[in-house]
């Protein structure tokens, strides 16, 4: 099978590549600043942002788009960057399976529904939510014009949850998700040593959170092992026929509670931070919340997410004891972070 993938430098998509490659495929990775590490995959110079992807010759002749680029970022002052990449960015790319006549498979994002607190089924798209950021909008707004295309372009979409590292915890995890946090905790313990001139403390910190609440982690490697196993397995002339487009929820069916993953993570950073629906903050925990202002409204509960029948095993199964503990520690030694820029509480 012939894959053209977009954004397979990033931290799903070089996961992607692998299995794609694993499986025997060949692999055509759109490039347009950062190329794929892996020798066997044909590189194309192109640009997401450009109708067809900025390529004035003859496209490559492939069986399906998977486009896995997309901006991630919960800063509302990057909008127009989340518009152009993961709304633009996707229109470019369906329009070109759709002139190619091939599937398309599209990465979105399970929190598509924003601040909804209910069950979320996978055909759920507009059910009264409120975006919280920009990131979520731009997510919606890609699948509004995807499911618009009934008749010319047969497609598949994909609601990947929280992406963490490697489920064998190894390489190195991205600065985005989970390990925002892990970083934002990390530097608010280096100010407060430097503030009170000792060398380590174990402070305890409290975070405006609901402790009872889940939060949906997947290893970035299963869900591309998922990912790929839908692709490979998905008849082109079968969408067709049913005029079923389906959509695949990528969630942990059982995921961790808010206090079991701050227990992990504060072991690992040897910090004790406490989930609390309504506190006072003293200064330190003033600064912890001014660094994860953007992650803040994902620690307040989240919805249901209904799996797809025809999904393979849950993913709950495959994430093995001790995670999150072991994921924070191979961050804190691949990332280089440092507090001397963090800003005094207000």
């Amino acid at each position: 099978m012939r894959l053209l993938l977009t954004g397979a430098s990033g931290s799903l998509g070089s996961y992607l590549v692998r299995e794609f490659l694993q499986d025997g495929h060949q692999v055509y990775a759109l490039m347009h600043r950062k190329a794929p590490q892996e020798d066997s995959v044909t590189c194309i110079q192109g640009d997401v942002t450009l109708p067809r992807f900025g390529i004035q010759g003859a496209l490559p002749q492939v069986d399906a788009i998977v486009n896995a680029a997309g901006l991630v970022s919960f800063n509302n002052r990057d909008r127009q960057a989340l518009e152009r990449v993961n709304v633009y960015g996707v229109i470019n790319a369906a329009n070109v399976a759709r002139e190619l006549n091939v599937i398309f498979f599209h990465i979105s994002t399970a929190y598509i529904c924003g601040d909804y607190k209910g069950i979320i089924r996978p055909n759920d798209l507009n059910v009264g939510q409120t975006h919280r950021n920009a990131y979520e909008w731009s997510k919606f707004q890609a699948e509004q014009q995807i499911r618009g295309w009934k008749d010319d372009l047969s497609w598949v979409i994909f609601r990947p949850s929280i992406l963490v590292g490697d489920s064998k915890v190894w390489g190195i995890p991205p600065l985005h998700g989970l390990y925002v946090g892990v970083r934002g905790v990390y530097l608010t313990k280096r100010w407060l040593e430097r503030k009170l001139a000792l060398p380590r403390l174990a402070p305890v910190l409290r975070l405006k959170a609901d402790p009872c609440a889940t939060i949906n982690l997947i290893p970035v490697d299963i869900a591309a092992r998922q990912i790929a196993d839908v692709v490979l397995k998905t008849d082109k002339d079968h969408l067709v026929v049913t005029g079923k487009n389906p959509i695949y929820p990528i969630v942990n069916t059982q995921p961790p509670t808010i206090t079991q993953v701050f227990a992990a993570a504060g072991a690992a950073l040897g910090a004790q931070i406490v989930p609390c629906l309504s506190f006072d903050p003293n200064p330190a925990e003033r600064v912890l919340e001014r660094l994860l202002r953007d992650l803040l409204p994902y620690l307040q509960g989240e919805p249901i997410f209904a799996p797809n029948p025809s999904w393979p095993a849950p993913a709950s199964e495959l994430i093995p004891p001790g995670f999150v503990e072991q994921t924070t520690r191979l961050f804190l030694l691949n990332h280089t972070v440092e507090a001397q820029n963090v800003a005094e509480p207000g």
